[in-house]
């Protein structure tokens, strides 16, 4: 090697160290190489060509890929997005939040109606979102949300923030999930402005919902709608999950008819119509719940982790 080649290669190092590893902009490089900052533009182009730096993109997701095309597979999913899994369900939540709000970007378009229910992770969701106004777009909540507890559910919160976030106009349900009776459900349920927001749930090109675990921790029983029996009654009628407060059976059917028909939102037949139907939940005690709504074909769409996904593969 010529003194002048490895003088050269001296300098093509030195640059490149101070801007990959030490982080320095180009301006500051100039000044300590004493040449000008198109040169160091030059010599760290240069670097790149000739191998002295070698760039290495590295996905953070990579075990998730296999698991992706597998669920995909399996369960005859249009999307299937599984992020990593993670012990403190504040970080699983947002890392499913943040895969659901890059997945609706890709999807919202002009003239589009967005239906989303509420929980925390639909909550984590909002914090990843960008500002990016669509025309003539609407979002709509899918089913009641209003507590009977001091428990938040964020529901009119998440709508609300979502719209805004997209310019969109809201459409709220600001009432029980469950109420105590079906006629009472149907004297609610026909006022004119409820009618409208439950019928543009119904219509929604798109529903990105969660799937919740049922049992004495689950939502809906913190939330005070059931007492301590009745959630015992439900688990021994086979209740294994909640979409959109409907309760369902292992194998996706409704657990008991008489409490969906006091339930206040879509029905669970509805979302298999929809364009797009997203269910977006984590962690390893929500498998069961998710293989209860796969079973029941109520989602196209799923957004989960790698705990999860080991067990809807039935893998170790």
């Amino acid at each position: 090697m010529s003194p002048q080649l490895a003088d050269r290669n001296l300098l093509l190092l030195e640059a490149a160290r101070l801007y990959y590893e030490h982080h320095l902009n180009q301006a500051q490089i100039a000044a300590k190489l004493e040449v000008s900052r198109p040169g160091v533009s030059r010599l760290l182009q240069e670097a790149r060509d000739t191998g002295i730096v070698k760039i290495q993109i590295v996905d953070p997701n990579a075990s998730g890929t296999r698991f992706e095309s597998a669920l995909r597979e399996k369960y005859g999913l249009k999307h299937a997005i599984v992020v990593p899994s993670d012990k403190n369900d504040d970080v699983l939540k947002s890392r499913l939040g943040s895969a659901l709000i890059h997945l609706l970007d890709e999807l919202l378009a002009e003239n589009t109606t967005l239906g989303v229910s509420w929980g925390s992770t639909l909550q984590a969701a909002t914090e990843h979102l960008t500002s990016r106004p669509i025309k003539n777009m609407t979002v709509v909540q899918l089913n009641g949300g209003v507590s009977k507890a001091e428990l938040d559910t964020h529901a009119s919160e998440i709508a609300g923030r979502i719209g805004e976030n997209y310019r969109a106009i809201p459409y709220l349900l600001p009432l029980p999930a469950i109420v105590d009776t079906a006629e009472l459900k149907t004297a609610i349920t026909s006022d004119r402005h409820i009618a409208k927001t439950l019928k543009l749930a119904r219509e929604a090109d798109i529903a990105a919902f969660t799937i919740g675990a049922f049992g004495s921790k689950s939502v809906l029983v913190q939330a005070d709608y059931f007492e301590e029996d009745e959630v015992q009654a439900l688990i021994q009628a086979g209740a294994v999950a909640d979409i959109c407060s409907r309760l369902i059976k292992a194998d996706g059917s409704i657990c008991s008819p008489e409490l969906d028909d006091r339930t206040i939102g879509i029905e669970l037949e509805e979302l298999k119509a929809k364009p797009y139907s997203i269910a977006v939940a984590g962690g390893a005690d929500k498998a069961m719940a998710i293989k209860a709504g796969l079973a029941g074909g109520y989602f196209i769409s799923l957004i989960t982790d790698e705990d999860v996904a080991l067990s809807l593969l039935g893998e170790d």
